[in-house]
C-alpha cells in the first residue's frame, strides 16, 4: 500500500459509514412525509423507494462526478412537493381511488417527476446556464453557507432529542431529561471543532469518533444501562422496520397512471424544478468554497440530469448534490470515491435485510457529528469573515442567516439578493459617471487649421463643454449629469456655452431613467440656448434615444455623431462660421499665404502638385519621400489598426504640413494620408531637402525654424489636453 492510499482508506471508510447511516435515517424521515395518513401502511415501501434512490445516486456520483467526494441524494424540496401531491390525491380515496390506487399513482408520479427534473437539469447544462451562479454576490453565498450551517444545527438537535429546535420550544431543551440527550453531543462537536482547527491529521476525526463511542458505552454500562434500556430510552438510532424494504419498480403501474391528476400538479412541479436548480447551483458554489476548487457547473448539471432520469425509471424522488454530507466527508479527511460506495453498500444492506444493525450507533454521537459540521459552517461564515469583509457585506450574511432561521430558506436567499442589489446600487451610484471635464480650449478635434482659425477657436473654446461618460448610466448616476451641467452655468455665468458634448464611447448601457434625465436636459438646453451633441453611442443606446424622440432629423437641440472627433469638428466649424461674416466667408475666402510665397528663397526646391480627391499621397509603412505642404484643400491622416479597419487621426486643411517627422527621423510613415477634396500641394522631396541643406544651409534654416514651430505648437496642444485629462 502507498502512504497516500493508507491515509485515505480509513477516513473514506468512516465518512462512508457515517453518511450511509445519515442516508438511511433520512430515507425513513423523508418517506414519512409522503407516506402518512391513509398511506401510512405503505411506509416500509416508501422507505425502500428512498433507499433505492440513495443507492442509485451514490453509485452514479461515485462513477461519474468530476470531484470524487460529490454525493448526490434525494432532497427535501421535491419530496415536500410530492408529499403535497400525495395529500391532495388521498382525498379521493373514499370517492374513486383506493389506498392501493393512490400508492401506485404516487409511485409512478415520483418517477415521472424525477425524469422531468433530470431533463430540466440537462437543458440548463446544455445551454450553459450554470454560470449564472457566478453572478451571485459573495455575501449571498456566505449567507447561504451560514444558513445551511444553522439548518444542520437544527437537524442535529432534532436527531438527538426528537424535538424541533424552535424559539417556542427552547425551554424544553433545558429540562434535565432532555439535557442529557444533547449536551454530550454539543461537547463532542465543540471538542472536534477546536481540535480540527489546531491539528491536521487524517486520524483525528476517526480517533475522536471511536473514542467517543467507547466512552458512551463505558459510561452507560457503568450506570447499569443495558442495550435494551438505551434503545427504549431513545439513546440509540431506531426503532427501524423489520425485514427487507425493496419496493419493486413502478413499471407495472404505468399503464393505469392517471395523467390528468398528475398534470394538474405541474405548476407546483415546475416551481420545484426552479428551486432545485437554485439549490444545486448554490450547493456547488458552497462546495467550491469548502474544497477550494472550481467546478464546471454546466457539466455537473448535465450529469445530475442523467442521474435523475436514471432514478426516475426506478420510481425514486429527484436528487442533487448534498452539501452537508459531502462537506462532512471532506472534513473527516476522505478524498476518494470509496466513501460513496460505502454509502451505497450500507443502503443496499438495509434495503435487503433491514436497518436493525445500525441501531447500535449512539444517537448523540451522530447528532454531534452533524452539530460539528453546522458549527464549522457558522464559525467560518460568522467569525472568520468578520475581519475579511466590509461591514455592510457582513450584515448581508447575518441578515440571510436570521431570515433563514426565522422565516424560511428561500426567503433568506431572496432577502439577501435584494439587499445585495440595494447595496450595489448605493455603491455604484457613488461612482463618477462623468470621467472628466474638458472644453474647446483644452481639447479639440483632429482637424488641423490655419493660425487664423486656431485663434478663433482659442477665443471661443469655452463655448464647447465636453463631458466624457463612463460605465452604466442608470437612475442612480444619471442625476450627476444634470447637476454637473447646472454647476457649469453657476460657476461661469458670464461664459456663453453654445455646445454641450457627451462622449458615450465608454458607456456600457443606459436605462430608461437616465434617458428621462436627458429629457430634462432638453428643457435646460432650450432655456439656455445651447446644442447637445451625443457622440460615440452604441446601437442599443442610440435606439433608446431615438425611441424617446431625442434624436431625430428635425431636432434642433440634440445631434448624434459617430465619434467625439467628428462631433467636435462640427462644433468648431459652427464657431468659425459664426465668427466670420457670411458674405466674407462666401465671396472672399480666408487669405492664407502660399508656401511658395512664404519661402520665396527656397521656392525652386518645391515641386507643385495638384491631387484629386481620394488620392493616398502617403501610405502607412512606406517611405513618404519628403514633406507635403497643403496650399489648398483638405487631407486626413488614417491609421490602419491591423484588423482591416482605419481610424481617423487628424484632418488638416490649408497651411498644414505632413511627412516632416519621417523626413527628419528617416523613418517609415506611421499612418496614411488621403486627400478629402482636390488639393494643391507643394512637395519637398528628400533629395531636394538634402540639396537645400548642402547648397544653402542659411536658407534652409528658415524652413527648419518653421517646422520646429509647427511641432512645438502640436506638442503644446497635446500638453494642454493631458493637463485637462489629469485634473
Amino acid at each position: 500500500m502507498t502512504k497516500n492510499y493508507k491515509d485515505n482508506l480509513l477516513p473514506s471508510l468512516i465518512a462512508g459509514t457515517i453518511n450511509g447511516i445519515i442516508f438511511i435515517v433520512s430515507a425513513m424521515s423523508l418517506s414519512a412525509l409522503i407516506f402518512t395518513g391513509p398511506l401510512a401502511a405503505f411506509l416500509p415501501q416508501g422507505i425502500g423507494i428512498l433507499l433505492v434512490g440513495s443507492i442509485i445516486f451514490a453509485l452514479f456520483s461515485a462513477f461519474t462526478a468530476t470531484y470524487p467526494l460529490v454525493l448526490i441524494a434525494p432532497q427535501d424540496i421535491p419530496i415536500a412537493i410530492l408529499a403535497l401531491m400525495a395529500i391532495t390525491i388521498s382525498t379521493g380515496i373514499g370517492d374513486q381511488l383506493s389506498t392501493e390506487d393512490v400508492y401506485q399513482f404516487i409511485f409512478v408520479a415520483i418517477g415521472v417527476t424525477s425524469i422531468l427534473v433530470g431533463i430540466f437539469f440537462w437543458i440548463l447544462g446544455r445551454f450553459r446556464l450554470g454560470k449564472l451562479v457566478r453572478f451571485i454576490p459573495f455575501p449571498v453565498v456566505g449567507g447561504f453557507m451560514a444558513g445551511t450551517g444553522w439548518l444542520i444545527v437544527k437537524f442535529s438537535f432534532s436527531m438527538m432529542t426528537d424535538m424541533d429546535l424552535t424559539l417556542s420550544n427552547t425551554f424544553n431543551f433545558l429540562n434535565s431529561d432532555v439535557l442529557i440527550q444533547w449536551v454530550p453531543g454539543l461537547v463532542f462537536a465543540v471538542v472536534l471543532l477546536l481540535a480540527s482547527r489546531r491539528i491536521s491529521h487524517y486520524l483525528l476525526t476517526p480517533g475522536i469518533l471511536t473514542g467517543s463511542i467507547l466512552l458512551f458505552y463505558g459510561i452507560t454500562s457503568s450506570q447499569g444501562l443495558s442495550f435494551n434500556d438505551l434503545e427504549t430510552g431513545g439513546f440509540l438510532l431506531g426503532p427501524f422496520p423489520e425485514g427487507g424494504l425493496f419496493p419493486g419498480t413502478p413499471l407495472p403501474y404505468v399503464s393505469d397512471f392517471r395523467w390528468d391528476l398528475f398534470l394538474s400538479h405541474l405548476p407546483a412541479i415546475a416551481t420545484m424544478m426552479v428551486l432545485n436548480a437554485i439549490s444545486i447551483l448554490f450547493n456547488y458554489s458552497g462546495l467550491e468554497l469548502v474544497v477550494k476548487e472550481d467546478f464546471d457547473l454546466d457539466k455537473e448539471l448535465r450529469l445530475t440530469g442523467y442521474g435523475n432520469i436514471l432514478a426516475g425509471f426506478a420510481g425514486t424522488p429527484p436528487g442533487y448534490i448534498t452539501l452537508s454530507e459531502t462537506s462532512m466527508a471532506y472534513n473527516i479527511g476522505a478524498r476518494t470515491r470509496l466513501s460513496n460506495i460505502i454509502v451505497a453498500l450500507l443502503c443496499g444492506i438495509t434495503l435487503i435485510f433491514g436497518a436493525k444493525v445500525i441501531s447500535v450507533f449512539p444517537k448523540v454521537i451522530l447528532g454531534g457529528l452533524l452539530l460539528n459540521l453546522g458549527l464549522d459552517f457558522l464559525v467560518e461564515w460568522l467569525v472568520d469573515t468578520w475581519k475579511r469583509l466590509q461591514k455592510m457585506d457582513y450584515l448581508v450574511i447575518v441578515l440571510i442567516l436570521v431570515v433563514i432561521a426565522t422565516v424560511g430558506f428561500l426567503e433568506g436567499i431572496v432577502i439577501g439578493l435584494l439587499m445585495s442589489i440595494a447595496l450595489f446600487v448605493i455603491k455604484y451610484s457613488k461612482v463618477e459617471v462623468i470621467k472628466y471635464e474638458l472644453s474647446g480650449k483644452t481639447y479639440s478635434s483632429n482637424v488641423g487649421r490655419s493660425d487664423q482659425m486656431k485663434k478663433i477657436l482659442e477665443e471661443n473654446g469655452d463655448k464647447i463643454f465636453i463631458l466624457p461618460l463612463q460605465g452604466f448610466v442608470f437612475f442612480g448616476t444619471a442625476n450627476q449629469i444634470l447637476e454637473r451641467v447646472q454647476q457649469r452655468f453657476e460657476s461661469d455665468p458670464i461664459i456663453d456655452m453654445s455646445f454641450l458634448v457627451f462622449d458615450f464611447r465608454q458607456v456600457t448601457g443606459v436605462d430608461s431613467s437616465a434617458v428621462n434625465s436627458f429629457n430634462k436636459l432638453q428643457i435646460m438646453a432650450e432655456k439656455n440656448e445651447f446644442r447637445v451633441l451625443l457622440c460615440g453611442m452604441s446601437d442599443d443606446v442610440h435606439d433608446q434615444f431615438e425611441t424617446e424622440n431625442l434624436i431625430s432629423e428635425d431636432s434642433d437641440i440634440f445631434n448624434a455623431f459617430g465619434d467625439l472627433d467628428h462631433g467636435l469638428e462640427w462644433c468648431e466649424e459652427s464657431i468659425i462660421h459664426k465668427s466670420i461674416s457670411l458674405n466674407e466667408n462666401e465671396d472672399h475666402p480666408i487669405s492664407v499665404e502660399s508656401f511658395k510665397d512664404k519661402f520665396q528663397q527656397v521656392a525652386d526646391y518645391f515641386e507643385y502638385r495638384e491631387e484629386l480627391e481620394g488620392t493616398r499621397i502617403i501610405e502607412q509603412g512606406e517611405d513618404p519621400g519628403g514633406i507635403y505642404f497643403i496650399d489648398s484643400g483638405k487631407i486626413s491622416v488614417w491609421l490602419n489598426t491591423g484588423d482591416g479597419s482605419e481610424i481617423r487621426l487628424k484632418t488638416m486643411s490649408v497651411g498644414t504640413v505632413v511627412g516632416e517627422v519621417s523626413l527628419y527621423l528617416g523613418s517609415l510613415a506611421s499612418a496614411s494620408v488621403v486627400t478629402d477634396e482636390p488639393c494643391q500641394i507643394y512637395y519637398l522631396s528628400k533629395k531636394k531637402f538634402n540639396e537645400l541643406n548642402q547648397d544653402a544651409p542659411h536658407k534652409a534654416s528658415e524652413l527648419h525654424t518653421y517646422v520646429v514651430k509647427l511641432l512645438s505648437d502640436r506638442l503644446a496642444e497635446s500638453n494642454a489636453t493631458i493637463r485637462a485629462l489629469m485634473r
